[in-house]
């Protein structure tokens, strides 16, 4: 069963697949999409239909928003903090265990023990 409000985006586009941008960014689009189909083709043999599709669209996107290095890093200390959490996870350093759990507790401890003092002002009035 089709979806209706799908059906403008059937069959192949008339005007090609990065018309619709400028022609520095297409050509970069053009250039995401041709390495995409090569890792693909590398991968599959061959690249299905299904997956062109998504190709075209992140080729589009990478062209449009190109990533940066500040994007890298982000990634990469996110990759960085999952691996953390499975490491944890795999310590069974989870629930009362987990670090920043213990860290919370502490905190708390030392400031209503009055060893702690924050340097907010006066937040009375909040």
């Amino acid at each position: 069963m089709p979806i209706e409000g799908l059906k403008q985006f059937r069959g192949r586009n008339p005007h090609g697949y990065f018309e619709d941008l400028p022609w520095e960014v297409r050509a970069r689009a053009h250039d995401w999409l041709a390495r995409l189909m090569r890792k693909g083709n590398a991968e599959r043999g061959t690249v299905p239909p299904w997956l062109f599709g998504i190709y075209v669209g992140q080729a589009k996107r990478l062209a449009l928003n190109p990533p940066t290095s500040a994007w890298g890093r982000s990634m990469l200390a996110k990759r960085g903090g999952y691996a953390v959490q499975r490491k944890y996870k795999s310590e069974g350093r989870v629930g009362e265990k987990h670090p920043g759990r213990l860290a919370a507790k502490l905190r708390a401890k030392l400031q209503s023990s009055g060893a702690v003092r924050h340097s907010f002002g006066n937040l009375s009035g909040i």
